[in-house]
């Protein structure tokens, strides 16, 4: 297919190469319902010169000349240079503004709403999306905007355009899509409830645009919807506005809340009880004219401005209290009508309605004021009359924090309110006008930022199109700087946008829509719909900017969203931990260990509690856009954990050997739990099994036949491990010593291990230890070496020379003595030891670790050891670990020198190759773990046992052993609790080795994915493509059913209407499935 070919796609008509296409639904689709889909657009119409001018031949000879050897045609060097330089300038530059929007607005049955979002779930009660720009083709944010179509209303309610969308809705998303968001137009429909929130999941950002009382009156139940968008919201989705941002800032009480800022009033009083009501009314009511307003109604309904019609008020407030009997003076501002009740009259129609006690009312409310309590928004609340509400109020229109206009409603003469409809008189103002400068520069600079915390809504952002209404409280003739200007409500709860009002039906417009609306008032509009997408874009930003922010010390994330409540909680904070992702692509956990009896909760951690390299794994799993909580385990809550951990993919076990033992807990009831998950499915990094098997000091003989290991050169497999053979057999066969051989039975080690140690040093390794405690280098002290092997057994009396690798201490004992110390400890056989170790290394047999292992001594080990650090499959860094002048083992603390080198180092390329290329895929079968992934995070360390002289590219390096167990980040080391840095944290790491950190965690979490997907990478080919078979032809049937509709005969696919509508919710069901 040509590469500059263009075709239509029928979601919203915009015309795309190929190339776009594949980009917008990568990941989307497989790329062979792409090239279907493709084929059912249409192709462009072509404008112009279709071709390009063709390449000078010689030119094009040198390109065609290069291609087919291979070679790449190189670029001028002042072209090379100048893309440098730009490349450069690039990445130092922040991203620039986004391209405007490609493409015409939706003409009439034109729809473009159904994505980038897969809506196709969703009922469609709309006729098109006239007005609409297309949709990004790689939107910064992705956005919807949801609407209501009210059933049993004529034109589906009194905003709606003909279309069935709000008369406004266009600008509003026009405005995301600007900014470089997709904006998708959606509806509401209360039937298909659970669908619909389904869907917004997938949302960034959701703009609603219901105006109150529409889902009601469509049959739907407002408060349900409410609940559902804020489920949404707890999961970081915006939603503009939030519904807590309209009931607090839209209720009446709002007006209390903000008494104390510049644009309050001191004296505003809320009542939510009916005897409190009656109490403080009877009070304010008899010391001056107020104003009491409903907290329910719109439009004016249920506001009373009030006046003694005695004129009767006391000189000082509290000093007397209406009775029921004085009659009061009203006017609802509704429709300015006036009305005579008596106090006592009033009260009653506040609490309780129209009933003989209330009187007559004209009022086309029921009154029923407190119905329900404050849960229910029942309140009213009390505010001193303002007698200048006559020459009007100001209404200011707010995106965001930016003021984009002024409205002066003046009422009707003889009137109080300016509500629409009353005759009122409406004067526009731009924002710096000069005569409100007072009051704009004391809301804007002054209260607005205190607003949002003064109703407690502190963690929400400003509502994205707002408005604040304002009533001048100062006496006439106060001078207009000193005026002082007091809000009558804040209103976010679906303001419109006037200047699009020609947009919407009425019985004389029926087909009103919004191309219907003047030149002059859409270059205004645009200037709104702009703003309000340059606003959203910049909450989404600073949004994702803080979920992007480390925990800081005191903060959790690890809450969610798997729920971890049952668990104790042992650690201070998670400080450096990143939030978790909004949808992660799977649930991991990190589970710690919290040693309760050792200081710090163990010599591993930070000053949180945390292990001091938990954060680096964390991060690097929650960046690849799966969650990582972080856990502990606590022995006596062990079924808890269990059954709270099963609701993870995923747990990587950060316990170093030995704590759990340490804080009371049992380590076998530990890994048998995690047998019992890993069972269900669910990845354990490592596994039980995998730690066990890998860490086994067996397992150098169970790889003795790779490069890596070390085996006997004539007789092979057959023995090269000695120890697996039958427990009854007691009699060494005749082997080789170059063979590794593992010991599980006190008889056949004491017999092996003198017949081995008489031919050449030895090195004894047992299988529990760690840091080198129970790593035996082993001489004879006399010599007395015999020639070939098994031609004598050590007697034993005879003295050997003993180095432990944990300390490079010596010590001498005789073959007996070290034979009782390996087999039952200290005893009064096995003489005394100066050893850290208790010995006992046979102990509970096999079953239970119980092993030791018998390896030729490598004399280059004095030249040091190689620890090839891996993450899954790949190598990230290699330690020379140098034993100190003198010393055999190159522990840590042993004064040894450590050289670190890149993975790509050419000194040891040999050994990188047979390691990486030959053997590292054999090594898990070899192991008896062929149906375990390999490790996460694990080392493998090396020793050279070639003769000194021996040719670097000759060379052979076997493994001295496997860590899968915990292994440690070395970078992260500055984090961990020391006497010297009692606080240490993950913040302590230096920033030249954070970026190693991040670079290890980053690919940590790009191959915890395919271990998450259970090791699908391990998948036989010929599996994969039965699998890729099956889903070829689903796709085959789907394309065949394009547009087949039951009452259509056809004989064959030439029968088949033209046209591809249903194609896309075809490919998203065949998707999905």
């Amino acid at each position: 297919m040509p590469a500059a070919e263009k075709r239509i796609d029928p979601e919203d008509g915009v015309a795309y190469t190929y190339e776009e296409l594949a980009e917008y639904y990568k990941g989307k689709y497989k790329k062979a319902a792409i090239a279907a889909y493709w084929e059912e657009c249409k192709p462009a119409k072509k404008k112009g010169k279709a071709a390009k001018e063709p390449e000078p031949k010689a030119k094009a000879k040198a390109k065609a000349t290069a291609k087919s050897k291979g070679k790449a045609v190189p670029e001028p060097k002042a072209k090379a240079k100048a893309k440098a330089k730009a490349k450069a300038k690039a990445k130092a530059e922040p991203a620039a503004k986004p391209a405007p929007p490609t493409g015409k607005p939706a003409t009439a049955g034109q729809y473009r709403s159904g994505k980038p979002v897969n809506v196709s779930a969703l009922t469609k009660v709309s006729k098109d999306d006239l007005g609409l720009l297309p949709q990004p083709l790689k939107p910064r944010f992705r956005t919807c905007l949801v609407g209501i179509y009210v059933r049993p209303q004529p034109f589906g309610g009194s905003d709606k355009s003909s279309n069935g969308h709000r008369y406004d809705s266009i600008p509003f998303a026009n405005g995301m899509i600007g900014a470089g968001m997709s904006c998708q137009l959606i509806h509401y429909v209360h039937e298909e409830h659970d669908t619909f929130f389904e869907v917004c999941k997938n949302f960034d950002a959701i703009i609603v645009r219901c105006n109150p009382g529409q889902i009601k009156a469509d049959g739907g139940d407002q408060g349900k919807f409410d609940d559902g968008m804020r489920a949404l919201r707890k999961q970081d989705i915006q939603v503009w506005p939030a519904p807590d941002v309209m009931e607090f800032m839209g209720a009446k009480d709002a007006l209390c809340k903000i008494a104390d800022l510049k644009i309050g009033l001191e004296d505003t009083l809320a009542y939510y009880d009916p005897a409190d009501f009656a109490t403080g009314f009877k009070k304010t009511m008899a010391f001056q004219p107020r104003v009491i307003k409903q907290n329910r109604g719109s439009s004016g309904e249920g506001i009373w401005i009030i006046k003694l019609k005695s004129g009767d008020y006391c000189k000082s407030y509290g000093e007397r209290s209406c009775g029921d009997d004085e009659m009061l003076d009203l006017m609802e501002a509704n429709d300015n009508h006036s009305e005579e009740h008596t106090v006592g009259e009033f009260i009653e129609f506040c609490v309780s309605g129209r009933t003989s006690k209330s009187g007559t009312w004209a009022s086309k409310g029921v009154g029923k004021y407190l119905e329900g309590g404050k849960e229910a928004g029942g309140q009213l609340v009390d505010q001193r009359f303002c007698p200048r509400i006559v020459e009007g109020e100001l209404r200011y229109n707010m995106v965001g924090d930016v003021l984009v206009g002024i409205i002066h409603k003046k009422p009707k003469e003889g009137g109080i309110s300016a509500v629409g409809g009353t005759g009122s008189v409406y004067t526009y103002y731009g924002p710096k006008e000069k005569r409100f400068k007072n009051l704009t520069d004391n809301f804007l600079k002054d209260d607005l930022p205190k607003i949002m915390p003064a109703l407690g809504l502190g963690e929400e952002p400003i509502p994205l199109w707002w408005t604040s209404d304002f009533i001048n409280s100062s006496p006439e003739g106060t001078e207009a700087k000193d005026e002082k200007w007091i809000v009558g409500e804040f209103n976010c709860s679906c303001v419109g946008i006037s200047k699009c009002l020609p947009a919407y039906c009425k019985d004389d417009t029926p087909n009103a829509c919004y191309t219907d609306i003047p030149k002059k008032d859409l270059s205004e509009v645009k200037r709104i719909s702009d703003l309000l997408g340059k606003k959203a874009t910049d909450i989404l930003v600073t949004e994702a900017k803080k979920r992007s922010k480390p925990a800081e010390a005191g903060q959790f994330f690890s809450d969610g969203p798997v729920d971890v409540s049952a668990l104790t909680k042992v650690v201070k904070d998670d400080q450096g931990l990143l939030p978790q992702p909004r949808k992660p692509r799977f649930k991991t956990a990190l589970t710690g260990i919290y040693v309760r009896s050792q200081p710090g909760g163990g010599t591993d951690k930070s000053f949180n509690g945390h292990r001091y390299d938990s954060m680096a794994f964390a991060n690097g799993i929650i960046q690849a856009g799966m969650s990582c909580q972080l856990i502990n385990y606590v022995h006596q809550e062990h079924d808890k954990f269990f059954d709270v951990v099963k609701n993870f993919d995923a747990i990587i076990v950060r316990c170093n050997p030995g704590q759990i033992k340490a804080d009371g807990g049992d380590q076998g009831k530990f890994d048998n739990g995690m047998r019992a998950i890993r069972k269900k499915g669910i990845q354990v990094w490592p596994a039980p099994d995998v730690m066990e098997f890998m860490g086994a000091k067996d397992a150098l003989c169970k790889i003795a036949t790779l490069n890596i290991g070390l085996e006997d050169a004539d007789v092979g497999l057959q023995f090269q491990c000695f120890s697996c053979v039958h427990s009854a057999v007691t009699v060494a066969p005749e082997i080789d010593p170059e063979d590794t051989l593992a010991y599980y039975d006190p008889a056949v080690f004491a017999a092996g291990f003198k017949k081995t140690m008489a031919f050449q040093p030895r090195v004894i390794k047992q299988n529990r230890g760690s840091s080198g405690e129970g790593i035996w280098i082993i001489k004879l002290k006399s010599g007395d070496y015999c020639k070939t092997y098994g031609e004598r057994s050590c007697g034993d009396d005879e003295v050997l020379d003993l180095m432990e690798a944990n300390d490079n201490h010596s010590e001498e004992h005789t073959v007996a003595q070290f034979i009782e110390f390996c087999v039952n400890g200290r005893t009064g056989k096995s003489g005394e030891w100066t050893s850290k170790g208790v010995g006992k290394y046979l102990e509970g047999g096999k079953d239970a670790g119980g092993q030791l292992v018998d390896q030729r001594f490598c004399p280059r080990i004095v030249e040091g050891e190689l620890r090839y650090n891996m993450v899954a499959d790949t190598l990230v860094g290699i330690i020379h670990k140098k034993p100190k002048e003198g010393g055999i083992s190159a522990v840590g603390g042993t004064g040894s020198v450590y050289t670190f080198y890149g993975p790509k180092e050419k000194k040891f390329a040999g050994l990188t190759k047979s390691f990486l290329t030959d053997d590292l895929s054999k090594i898990m079968p070899s192991l008896g773990l062929e149906s375990e992934p390999i490790p996460l995070w694990w080392t493998s360390d090396f020793i050279n046992s070639s003769p000194v002289g021996t040719d670097p590219k000759d060379e052979k390096w076997i493994v001295g052993e496997f860590n899968c167990s915990c292994v440690g980040i070395s970078k992260c080391l500055p984090a961990c609790v020391t006497p010297e840095a009692e606080k240490a944290s993950y913040s302590d790491i230096p920033r030249k080795d954070m970026t190693e950190v991040k670079k290890i965690g980053s690919l940590l979490g790009r191959k915890a994915p395919a271990l998450a997907h259970g090791g699908s990478h391990l998948v036989e080919e010929p599996v994969m493509a039965e699998r890729q078979d099956k889903q070829v032809e689903s796709l085959k049937q789907i394309l065949k059913s394009v547009n087949y509709r039951p009452d259509f005969p056809r004989s064959s696919m030439d029968d088949v209407p033209s046209g591809n509508s249903g194609l896309v919710e075809k490919l998203m069901n065949w998707k999905r499935s």
